[in-house]
């Protein structure tokens, strides 16, 4: 095979080459001249498939010689594409032709079927993250010396260190050590990194982690320059050359976010400014949301008319953002908000740490951090250890909520639960590379949940904020501050009423007139280009469950009432449980 190879003896009869062309030559005549299929020598360089995490594709690279013996530029084409033959005339050079003889086309595929034995095969993953492979879990990044990693576009920053010494992990603990960044910005941040890793074993017993970290801050406050340092541990990244941004499509974004497994992105600056940003930011900041939050991607058909596999994403996220984005209550529920102020960041010491990030000091550490869990892996016990600790977290965080009298969305104490998971495997792998003891960890383990309290309380507050009932009364206290709409006294006797007026009042209630009150909050929330998408009946029946108003004696959320002589349908909204709601 390799005597056929050298002599250019590509092909197995009844194909040939003569004078540099591809040939046929019959069985039954083969010592005549050979019937010339096309004016080149066309084979298979090389057979690549393409595992992307969940499916498997085949590609040729076809390349060759022209009748003189030159090399003709090689393309690359989906396998099933060589059935077809369209690629000859639609990707090589244009002297490159077939002869006209009866089925031509077919014989050239069948020729080049068999160069096929020549082709050098290559297995490329265009994934990050966990593969089992023979057997064995591997923690594919690229850069890897064993298997083939290729990524595209600003993906190719992600890169694997090829080995970890023990002063690399001492790395980790200058960082938790120094004074570079408030605790309620770094401990949050590395205990995402070192949860992402992790992320396909949490999949697998059912408790992925399904929150965005998101980093708001004025411009100046360095969020995009934090968020690259995070991702530092899986690549070589900089605030200017971010993984993606809110100028990227939405579908583009959950794209790569299926792509970049087990490891942390970020989707960087979040900052409508005009009415055709905010719009176009908003449904991304929501697709991204859904898609983290629910760890769910929509159904999409293939160029044949078949379902695709899912493509959710499967690793973890930050997000960076001038302001809280306004994505609704379910949208806020999704966030994990961390505030950052200018002048919170010690620049000096921040200067060190990029210095040690170029160095590949981090990516060292997560090469420490990946084999310790390819360890628990290999042998079977890192889903049951990440089990017992969800579980066990996930009951602590609930209690210390309610202990503290907060309020809080039902996925809050999964985040935490997941936050702490990252955490304490960062710090069982520091005990084990490093000489921190559990007296270091202990205080570490005080910083880091005092750190979640108090982050916790502020999320609970954002989510309550972002609820329907919450906007619906401040912006209809908005536009009875600012005259757009008015409420006629309970026991006024007008006889002509106001053409914006959308109810009644006294010291005990609002009388509000459902669908135009309902009517006016919509519309200003829509000058504002913000969301109000409930319903006026699913909004009275919000504000009930809340308290807010009270029902009539048949259990409807509104009442007929007579006031100055005429009878309203209205909603009796307490006044006392409303201003209160927003300290009024």
């Amino acid at each position: 095979m390799d005597q056929e190879k050298q002599t250019g003896n590509y092909y197995t009869p009844p194909y040939c080459t003569e004078n540099g062309c591809l040939c046929y030559r019959p069985p039954e005549r083969q010592d005549a001249q050979g019937i010339m299929l096309c004016n080149f020598a066309p084979r298979i360089v090389s057979e690549i498939i393409v595992d992307d995490g969940a499916e498997v594709t085949r590609k040729y690279r076809i390349g060759g010689t022209d009748a003189y013996g030159n090399e003709i530029s090689p393309v690359e084409i989906p396998a099933g594409e060589l059935e077809k033959m369209a690629w000859i005339a639609n990707c090589l050079d244009a002297s490159c032709d077939l002869c006209v003889v009866s089925q031509v086309e077919k014989h050239v595929r069948c020729a080049i079927k068999t160069t096929a034995r020549f082709a050098d095969k290559r297995y490329i993953f265009s994934h990050t993250g966990w593969k089992k492979i023979g057997g064995e879990w591997h923690y594919l990044l690229p850069g890897d010396k064993t298997y083939q990693v290729e990524l595209k576009g600003k993906q190719r920053n992600y890169y694997g260190a090829e080995g970890f010494v023990k002063e690399d992990a001492e790395e980790l603990v200058k960082l938790l050590s120094c004074s570079m960044m408030p605790d309620e910005v770094l401990l949050p941040c590395l205990a995402t990194v070192f949860l992402s890793p992790l992320n396909e074993f949490l999949r697998q017993i059912g408790h992925e982690p399904k929150y965005l970290l998101t980093l708001i801050g004025r411009t100046g406050s360095m969020k995009s320059t934090v968020a690259a340092l995070m991702l530092s541990f899986f690549g070589n990244f900089s605030a200017t050359d971010l993984p993606m941004s809110f100028r990227d499509t939405a579908n583009s974004i959950v794209h790569n976010a299926f792509a970049l497994k087990d490891v942390l992105t970020c989707v960087d600056d979040y900052h409508p400014t005009a009415r055709s940003d905010a719009s176009q930011m908003k449904a991304a900041m929501q697709t991204l949301a859904r898609s983290y939050g629910d760890r769910a991607a929509r159904n999409r058909l293939g160029s044949d008319i078949t379902l695709r596999q899912p493509r959710p994403p499967q690793g973890n996220v930050i997000v960076t953002a001038e302001f809280a984005p306004d994505i609704g209550e379910s949208g806020t529920a999704r966030l994990f908000c961390i505030e950052m102020k200018p002048g919170g960041i010690n620049l000096p010491l921040l200067t060190e740490a990029q210095d040690k990030a170029l160095e590949g000091k981090y990516a060292a550490c997560m090469r420490g951090y990946t084999d310790m869990l390819k360890f628990f892996a290999d042998k079977g016990e890192i889903c049951g250890i990440l089990k017992s600790k969800f579980m066990t977290y996930r009951s602590k965080w609930r209690e210390r909520l309610r202990e503290n009298e907060i309020q809080f969305h039902d996925r809050l104490p999964d985040t935490l639960a997941c936050l702490e998971i990252g955490f304490s495997f960062m710090e069982i792998f520091l005990s084990a590379e490093t000489d921190f003891g559990e007296e270091d960890i202990a205080v570490l383990n005080a910083r880091f949940e005092s750190v979640l309290l108090r982050l916790a309380a502020r999320q609970c507050e954002s989510v309550e904020q972002d609820r329907p009932t919450h906007i619906f009364l401040r912006k209809l206290y908005s536009l009875i501050e600012c005259g757009q709409v008015c409420l006629i006294p309970a026991s006024s006797r007008l006889e002509t009423l106001p053409k914006n007026y959308i109810g009644y009042e006294d010291e005990t209630y609002y009388y509000l007139l459902l669908d135009v009150s309902h009517k006016a909050v919509k519309r200003l929330c829509g000058e504002q280009d913000e969301g109000f998408a409930i319903s006026a009946k699913s909004l009275a029946k919000a504000l009930v469950d809340e308290g807010l108003i009270e029902q009539d004696e048949s259990g409807t959320n509104t009442k007929t009432m007579r006031f100055g002589g005429r009878l309203k349908r209205v909603m009796l909204l307490r006044k006392d449980k409303a201003n209160k709601l927003i300290s009024v």
